[in-house]
């Protein structure tokens, strides 16, 4: 008897433990709705912010001052945005703040980089590619070979699967001869080959400095950023941007964002002017163009906007936008006291997690009891039991008493199992 309520029981808190996950689960989905931020770019025109809104109301375009636009007049007080178009129809203007307008000079001035938590919380293969960054042709080409960068660095030719002790000595000589500390903590690198040129890759070796590797004409070039004295580096992400201003962004551990500029064969960050970031839950967008980039961060709170200056990334004005009421947030106060997930949208990883929402949901839990022990016969056996059950484990617990076959079966449950 002892062993057939011990089994009822971890039946019931099994299939709780289920209804956790996965009954929050369909109502966060029932209850989703996605945040529609309006288009936010910066007229360097108007000098404000002007907005493109997804509300479906009918004065969608118009800018901080609340001025409204036609679709034409907003492509004009955007040129630097819309460009392309104003080309074709013959209006765009030919100097903006007294610097030159050339379509040739516009593309290589833009700048789109994101950044989101699954950036650093993502599991790695491992595995990367060195494409020669100064190809006889101008296409990048794909190697024969991958290498791996922990201990050492190996070299390994996919064709056949084993090491090539010839390349990985060479590059193994180069690192330890500018001083790298294995074993490596990270490594950033562009893997897509669809890119203007190859900077090869960033890594941070075991003191935390900050390494630029790549190959030229199939040699290895190693050098020492030195940026680690100015700042702890908490993350890399490379960006080979047409102009060759920079390598791309550094993130430090005060959530600090920088860009790593080229300065006569030096390595020099300088900081974009915005506050600091979370890097577990912020997700940050840079759009930028000839005279001012616009950087958004969007987090649980709301979305930031800065227009900062192309030349210095200092600011020049800012604006927030709070976030759309979260309909999941006000359900699941009342309805889940916890719940139970396994995914994060901050993270690719697989991590079960308990989210406490607060008391108010035992209301409905008191509620549930009532309707049970009226509606329920089967509730009302083992009374003592079930109230206490279902007054814990609330919509979950219920559902657990209603589809275990033996719980209408069962006449007396065990009080010493529970206790």
């Amino acid at each position: 008897m002892k062993n057939k309520n011990t089994i009822y029981v971890l039946l019931l808190l099994c299939v709780v433990a289920i209804g956790f996950w996965g009954i929050p689960a369909l109502v966060k989905k029932a209850a989703y709705a996605q945040d529609r931020y309006p288009f936010v770019y910066y007229s360097s025109l108007l000098r404000e912010f002007c907005f493109t809104e997804f509300d479906g109301r009918k004065d969608n375009l118009h800018d901080a001052s609340g001025r409204i636009y036609t679709r034409e007049q907003f492509d004009s007080v955007m040129p630097l945005l819309n460009y392309r178009q104003l080309h074709s129809n013959g209006t765009m203007p030919d100097s903006i703040d007294g610097i030159a307008i050339d379509p040739r000079i516009l593309r290589t001035k833009q700048v789109v980089f994101r950044y989101s938590p699954k950036d650093i919380n993502t599991p790695e293969i491992g595995l990367y590619i060195m494409y020669e960054s100064l190809p006889k042709r101008l296409n990048l080409e794909s190697p024969g070979d991958v290498f791996r960068f922990n201990k050492n660095i190996e070299f390994i030719d996919i064709r056949t699967n084993k090491i090539n002790e010839e390349k990985s000595a060479v590059f193994q000589s180069a690192l330890e001869k500018y001083d790298y500390s294995f074993p490596a903590q990270w490594t950033s690198g562009n893997l897509n080959i669809r890119k203007p040129y190859d900077e090869g890759y960033f890594s941070l070796d075991a003191d935390g400095k900050l390494f630029h590797l790549k190959m030229v004409n199939g040699k290895p070039y190693v050098k020492n950023t030195q940026i680690n004295k100015q700042m702890e580096i908490a993350h890399f992400s490379i960006l080979e941007v047409i102009d060759k201003r920079f390598y791309g962004f550094v993130f430090d551990k005060k959530g600090q964002v920088y860009i790593l500029e080229e300065n006569g064969g030096n390595y020099v960050p300088l900081k974009l002017d915005i506050d600091p970031l979370n890097l577990e839950k912020d997700h940050l967008m840079v759009v930028g163009n000839l005279l001012y980039w616009i950087v958004s961060v969007d987090n649980e709170t709301g979305k930031k906007v800065y227009s900062l200056k192309t030349e210095t990334l200092q600011k020049a004005d800012e604006c927030f936008i709070p976030a759309p009421e979260n309909r999941w947030n006000k359900y699941a106060q009342w309805l889940f006291p916890a719940y139970l997930t396994f995914k994060n949208s901050d993270s690719n990883y697989i991590v079960p997690k308990i989210h406490f929402t607060g008391f108010y949901a035992f209301a409905i839990h008191i509620l549930l009891l009532f309707i049970l022990f009226l509606i329920w016969k089967p509730f009302r056996k083992n009374l003592i039991f079930n109230v206490i059950f279902v007054l814990l484990t609330g919509i979950a617990g219920a559902f657990a008493l209603l589809i275990t076959p033996v719980g209408s079966k069962r006449k007396n449950i065990s009080h010493k199992i529970i206790l």
